[in-house]
């Protein structure tokens, strides 16, 4: 037990967040297994493996050709929240090779002094959604969290299992990279607005899970977020208001664009402020 607790301590914030990805995917697979049969739990199995070999594929290339010091930890975080955010159904695979590719242009290419402008995830799913409104064969990313709101038959009840993980995400993982007031004041503000732009009227446990999962692993990227305490409260609510605006507006991928916007937003003030 003390050999399991001390590899334990040594696990970055990084691992315990790829380990929290894992477990959700797995959950995920299994429960697209169990209610959509054997075929599309293949599929989307598939579907998950594929992106991860040319998700590694593509760091090995861009490391070694523009900067070794990018860790491919973070590429396969990065890409788990892809694999979980996008639907397991879509059936374009150029769109998803397009995906991966854009992540990795957002990691290495699209930076002011070294730093990243955009947390990659939301930048590669907004930007690849602004540019299909010019370019209709293009298509939406089918950004649905299918992967996130998962049930399981239990009881005769569909419980909603991965509350559990994201909830002890939110309570470990958003610590230690101290943004807890962030995700605190996004997560408060988006359930209160759910009450009048009727996102309670037919699931309310899916709004809640999306809800979660975005201020426990989306919202607090820490190197695009906010440090200060009031700053990430001001940040939270904005970003909240803003995604609720946009969803009232059917703008499509309401919360990647929200968050992208939120991103330049916050870029440009901590950039005033240093001047």
């Amino acid at each position: 037990m003390s050999k399991v607790q001390n590899l334990f301590k040594k696990l970055t914030t990084h691992h315990h967040f790829l380990v929290f990805l894992i477990i959700l995917t797995v959950l995920k697979i299994v429960n697209v297994f169990i209610t959509n049969g054997f075929d599309e739990g293949l599929h989307f199995t598939k579907l998950g493996v594929g992106l991860i070999v040319i998700s590694s594929v593509l760091h090995l290339v861009f490391s070694k050709l523009f900067d070794k010091n990018k860790k491919y930890l973070h590429s396969l975080i990065s890409t788990f929240l892809i694999i979980l955010m996008l639907s397991h159904a879509d059936p374009e695979p150029v769109r998803g090779v397009m995906v991966i590719l854009l992540l990795y242009v957002a990691k290495f290419f699209v930076k002011y002094k070294g730093k990243n402008i955009f947390n990659p995830v939301i930048f590669t799913i907004g930007a690849i959604t602004l540019l299909s409104l010019f370019v209709s064969f293009l298509g939406v990313p089918p950004m649905d969290f299918t992967g996130v709101d998962i049930r399981f038959p239990i009881g005769g009840m569909a419980v909603p299992l991965s509350l559990l993980p994201i909830t002890l995400a939110f309570i470990f993982n958003v610590a230690r990279v101290k943004r807890h007031p962030l995700a605190i004041s996004y997560i408060a503000t988006s359930l209160i607005l759910g009450l009048f732009i009727g996102a309670y009227a037919q699931d309310s446990f899916s709004y809640l899970i999306i809800i979660m999962f975005v201020g426990a692993a989306v919202i607090i990227e820490p190197k695009t977020s906010p440090t200060n305490t009031k700053e990430q409260l001001v940040y939270g609510v904005i970003m909240g208001l803003f995604i609720a605006g946009l969803t009232m507006l059917n703008a499509p991928n309401a919360i990647a664009i929200g968050l992208l916007i939120g991103n330049v937003g916050y870029f440009i003030f901590k950039n005033r402020a240093k001047k």
